[in-house]
């Protein structure tokens, strides 16, 4: 009898301390509102891309692309696929926020350039968009790497539930920022 109630009275301490029962990083695991912004990129789209080599260039198109997101983890993160015409992936990318840190974040890899990139929103999302800042070397289009430094904004806009916008913006040292990637987004019905 004794054990017995030394087990319940153990297990009422346990149950009720909340250092046991929950942590500040359970709390902070938990999808939040913020979370909810990225609801509305779930889904199957067709992805119209177009690409600027430089500040003053023509843009050229990328034909035939689709993309596949969804909310994983229990919503806490969006990730995304981009296929190309010939489905084969050409980007894969995880984007969340951070309640912690009070930030999106955004890591993307893809097959056009060597290192992952790291994009860190600088504010809250708003109804329409957000921005999300990093940096990279650049590998260029030669035959031997560029290695020049640049920095990045990449920028979510959200026109309504079926179609929304990826812009990828660079500037190097010294320079303006250029539009450098535009990737629109339509749902496949």
């Amino acid at each position: 009898m004794r054990l017995h109630h030394l087990g319940l009275a153990l297990a009422l301490v346990f149950s009720a301390s909340p250092a046991l029962s929950e942590t500040a990083s359970d709390r902070l695991a938990a999808p939040g509102p913020e979370h909810a912004w990225m609801d509305p990129l779930a889904g199957r789209w067709d992805v119209a891309m177009r690409v600027w080599p430089g500040p003053e260039a023509e843009p050229f198109e990328i034909p035939g692309m689709t993309a596949e997101r969804e909310l994983v983890l229990g919503g806490r993160y969006l990730r995304e696929i981009l296929i190309s015409g010939d489905g084969t992936a050409m980007r894969e990318a995880t984007m969340g926020y951070n309640r912690l840190d009070g930030r999106f974040e955004l890591v993307t890899v893809d097959s056009f350039e060597p290192g992952q990139m790291v994009y860190i929103g600088r504010s809250a999302a708003t109804a329409a968009g957000i921005s999300m800042y990093g940096e990279s070397t650049e590998a260029g289009m030669g035959a031997e790497p560029t290695g020049r430094k640049r920095d990045l904004r990449f920028e979510f806009v959200i026109e309504n539930e079926d179609a929304n916008v990826q812009r990828i913006h660079v500037r190097y040292p010294g320079g303006e920022e250029y539009l450098f990637v535009e990737q629109r987004f339509t749902r496949t019905k």
